[in-house]
């Protein structure tokens, strides 16, 4: 195989292996925007469609197990059809789903999410982390009287309309910055421009440019909001220090500090484990052990706007907000969700980055693993990013290398995510790790050729050094 040839031979391998997903993908486009509905997911030449999960993996339409490696984009931590998991659910379905009033899963549910997280002092629940973050903004908003929120560029908190500023999609529209210095307002399409008069981005990762914005705006500001490790931007860890900066300005100026921890609950959650306490918190993705569910909360003078017997209540209605069934799988989740769990997650993590880091060495390619805990990206490139501007720099021009990585690693049987993520579940075990570092070796090794050819930048020498001067 020509190296000019090496992304039609993966390309046509993948159609070759995956005729149902193929199949499916072209029934689905009759009735589906793109044959999928979820952006995420999708991918080129067409997604792979899955028929079911077991343990720590899943199974194509064409019969083919794959080792699971992205966990549902970080939405699973004990992996598919967790057989507790199933008991909870299957005993919930006899009682009733949604019965439509108050029922004890609800403070069963969240005495335990307190009990992980005591900064949690009273929580309301909904049904995604998108509607866990527009209500904790909202929340803030009430409270302060104010309207701006400060939010990291490249920071991802779902698809509302303040979410889908500068959250490192395409954007369609743009708006200028209110200081210089700062990240222009990026619109994705669909979002008025008159949002960006109420949301400021601010580099993630750059305490002084959030303290000028602070300063700037004074008593405009409601609350600043931030990953504690910056999601769809990368997966880029917040800097030593990072965040109990913001939490020093924030309290400061008197402006709430909301963490999104839909995605770093799976991390300790990252607040108790690193000793911050933010005003309001959101967490989704495996608090519902594998169902829909999201919650916010924080502080018992804040969230007791939500308290209908008040005098000027938020209203907030959700027919399936905070539904019995998927608070029993997530009760059966956090019931299996302690120390022990997290510490096997944190350890396998650093097992998988240390080991992607070694196999890209080996194969003399500039690429690396960044993350913490159990919680990874994968980066072309011999630079450690530290804000979103940082990531986009090091994807710019390297999509098709990325997606022929993403197929080689499908058909070597792991299911990966094309933009890099990777996490795991508490049934993986360090083999399975281990298994997984192989084939992204193997996978290095048979695009090298390609790298070669289109990405000399990305070829290391011996030492590890980069043979071309901007291997960024």
């Amino acid at each position: 195989m020509r190296h000019m040839d090496t992304a039609a031979y993966m390309r046509e391998t993948y159609e070759r292996s995956t005729p149902s997903s193929a199949s499916a993908a072209r029934r689905a486009a009759r009735s589906l925007p793109g044959g999928d509905t979820r952006s995420m997911t999708w991918h080129a030449p067409y997604p792979l469609y899955l028929t079911r999960g077991e343990g720590t993996r899943v199974q194509d339409a064409d019969g083919k197990w794959y080792e699971d490696m992205i966990a549902n984009y970080g939405a699973l931590a004990h992996g598919h059809n967790h057989p507790a998991i199933v008991a909870s659910v299957a005993a919930q379905v006899a009682r009733g789903t949604a019965p439509g009033g108050p029922t004890a899963v609800q403070y069963e549910h969240a005495e335990r999410l307190r009990s992980l997280n005591p900064s949690l002092e009273r929580v309301r629940y909904c049904n995604s982390g998108t509607e866990a973050t527009m209500w904790a903004v909202r929340a803030a908003r009430a409270y302060t009287g104010r309207d701006v929120i400060v939010k990291m560029d490249g920071g991802y908190h779902g698809t509302h309309e303040w979410g889908q500023v500068n959250a490192f999609f395409n954007a369609n529209r743009s708006a200028p910055a209110v200081l210089d210095g700062l990240p222009e307002a990026q619109l994705a399409p669909g979002v008025p421009l008159t949002t960006a008069n109420d949301v400021v981005a601010v580099p993630f990762n750059d305490a002084a440019a959030l303290g000028a914005v602070l300063d700037h705006l004074s008593d405009q500001v409601a609350a600043v909001i931030v990953e504690p490790v910056l999601g769809v931007g990368g997966g880029i860890p917040a800097a030593p220090g990072y965040l109990a900066a913001v939490r020093r300005l924030t309290s400061a100026a008197d402006v709430l500090l909301i963490l999104d921890e839909c995605a770093t609950l799976r991390l300790g959650p990252w607040q108790v484990k690193h000793g911050l306490t933010p005003d309001l918190t959101t967490h989704s993705k495996i608090i519902g052990g594998g169902l829909p569910l999201g919650v916010f909360g924080g502080r018992k003078d804040i969230m007791s706007l939500f308290d209908p017997a008040g005098s000027s209540p938020i209203y907030h209605a959700s027919a399936f907000g905070g539904n019995s069934l998927s608070l029993a799988a997530g009760i059966a989740a956090l019931d299996r969700f302690g120390k022990d769990e997290i510490g096997h997650l944190d350890r396998l993590g650093e097992r998988l980055r240390s080991g992607v880091d070694a196999a890209a060495a080996s194969a003399n390619i500039a690429a690396r693993a960044i993350g913490e805990g159990g919680l990874s990206y994968v980066h072309f490139g011999a630079a450690h990013p530290r804000n979103a501007a940082d990531t986009a720099r090091l994807r710019e021009g390297r999509s098709e290398l990325r997606s022929l990585l993403h197929l080689s690693l499908l058909r070597a049987g792991f299911l990966t995510a094309p933009h890099g993520l990777l996490c795991q579940h508490v049934l993986t075990q360090p083999e399975q790790v281990d298994a997984f570092v192989e084939a992204y070796g193997n996978a290095l090794d048979t695009l090298h050729p390609y790298i070669a050819t289109h990405h000399p930048e990305l070829i290391t020498g011996p030492s590890g050094a980069t043979l071309h001067p901007d291997a960024s």
